[in-house]
């Protein structure tokens, strides 16, 4: 029955031109609603689809968070059930990498519960395709309903990425030990871990086992259990597609409008004024998951140099946590044109958010990064293999290592960035959100020729 509501929405939707049509295939949107890098994207592809005369519906694990941001654009929002955070809140976190908290929750019985209230949902609101991101249960609910499943996926968190041996050893699992360990020998174990890492998959298959529906041998097929679309530029991973990978999976990254604007958002003129005075200028953003400690510290470097600084501290510290500064550093909690902020600057400081880390290269300026964890840690390497800029250890940080890696930035200027706008001409500079809805409309358009066969 589902099959032939999908040819028949299809075929209305081929002949009316996907314009006013009475009858459309409807996307199911399901992003992990804790984090804007994972929620705008499928919110701006949800939009193209609905102006192309299509019908979306979202659906979230956990009210709040970004799921404003949804109904504020005139999405439905239908609340699952919420994955039980109870067993990550009786641990000490404070050990944990946010791999593992993310992971931790998953169990048999969670994963059971969550799949069950996908299941129901998206069969009460008939949807025809399911866009996920990090919401690993989809791979399950999907399969039993016999609907296609598109995972949006950062290309560093891919089997394809550790495949390209570029992994590195993971800073947050370095010790004094494995400091000791040759490079190319802790990236092989790496390469070999992430490759057959089984962390959640005997929990998943006992569920997958009681659905009838194929198992998974590694937590690479549990993410990459659809059709797998890398929210990256391949120029910018420096990797090749492969067969299980095409060139047009890599749709590119799905940004802020004014990304892509010329000119950005207008500039405060606090900023502007600031960044006008003599001597180089440093640009310090770690986004919401930077740690305190860092910051501050970060701060209390800068405080004694004569350099520029716009530092901005969002919610990594409370107005009455910031310390005394000299007029050299600017502290703004947000600025609307960091894009434009950062390309005025000669130095950005930045964490490996996949936004921070694409308006910096877009911005083709150099950087200096700390990762938080491994995704962000890889989306920084990116960087620093196109030779323009540094990576600095999170876990081993030190003012003293933080001031030489400024100064080796400036000393060799003109190298650092010449590599940057060298990467900045080869990035695209237009919206990927078409191209992914393109690759959506495909999709149920094979899956409608698959059904008549």
């Amino acid at each position: 029955m589902h099959h032939n509501n999908v040819q028949t929405k299809l075929l209305m939707f081929e002949i009316l031109g996907g314009k006013n049509i009475t009858y459309k295939p409807t996307i199911g949107f399901c992003p992990a609603t804790i984090s804007l890098g994972e929620t705008l994207p499928q919110l701006k592809i949800a939009k193209k689809y609905v102006e192309s005369g299509g019908k979306a519906i979202f659906f979230s694990h956990r009210s709040g968070w970004y799921t404003y941001l949804i109904k504020e654009n005139g999405f439905k929002v239908v609340n699952l059930k919420e994955v039980n955070w109870s067993k990550l809140r009786s641990t000490n976190k404070k050990k944990m990498t946010l791999e593992k908290q993310l992971l931790i929750p998953y169990d048999r019985t969670n994963i059971e519960g969550v799949v069950e209230s996908e299941i129901d949902a998206f069969k009460n609101e008939g949807i025809d395709l399911i866009v996920s991101s990090f919401t690993p249960t989809c791979c399950i609910s999907s399969r039993v309903l016999k609907i296609p499943l598109v995972v949006l996926a950062s290309g560093t968190a891919s089997s394809l990425y550790y495949r390209s041996g570029y992994a590195t050893f993971p800073e947050n699992y370095e010790n004094v030990f494995t400091k000791m360990l040759p490079t190319f020998f802790k990236k092989y174990i790496t390469r070999w871990m992430l490759l057959n890492n089984k962390v959640l998959v005997k929990d998943f298959n006992k569920v997958a086992k009681k659905y009838n529906i194929r198992t998974f041998k590694t937590l690479n097929e549990i993410f990459e259990s659809g059709h797998t679309l890398f929210c990256d530029d391949i120029n910018f991973l420096g990797i090749k597609p492969t067969k299980e990978f095409p060139i047009e999976n890599f749709i590119g990254p799905i940004l802020p409008d004014y990304s892509f604007d010329k000119d950005g958002r207008t500039i405060d003129s606090e900023t502007e004024n600031h960044l006008k005075k003599n001597n180089r200028s440093i640009l310090v953003t770690l986004g919401s998951s930077g740690t305190k400690q860092i910051f501050l510290e970060i701060l209390n470097v800068l405080n004694k140099t004569n350099y520029n600084v716009i530092a901005v501290y969002a919610d990594i510290v409370k107005s009455n946590e910031i310390p005394d500064l000299n007029d050299n550093i600017l502290l703004k909690k947000f600025v609307p044109s960091i894009k434009k902020v950062n390309e005025m600057v000669d130095l950005a400081i930045i964490h490996g958010g996949r936004g921070t880390i694409y308006t910096a290269a877009y911005s083709g300026k150099p950087i200096i990064g700390i990762p938080m964890h491994i995704e962000q840690q890889y989306n920084i390497d990116c960087l620093v293999r196109h030779g323009i800029g540094l990576r600095l250890s999170k876990k081993f940080f030190k003012p003293k290592n933080f001031l030489q890696a400024i100064n080796e930035i400036f000393d060799n200027y003109d190298t650092f960035f010449k590599n940057a706008q060298k990467l900045s001409a080869k990035l695209q500079k237009t919206p990927m959100e078409d191209k992914a809805l393109q690759i959506l409309m495909r999709i149920l358009d094979e899956k409608n020729k698959l059904n008549k066969s």
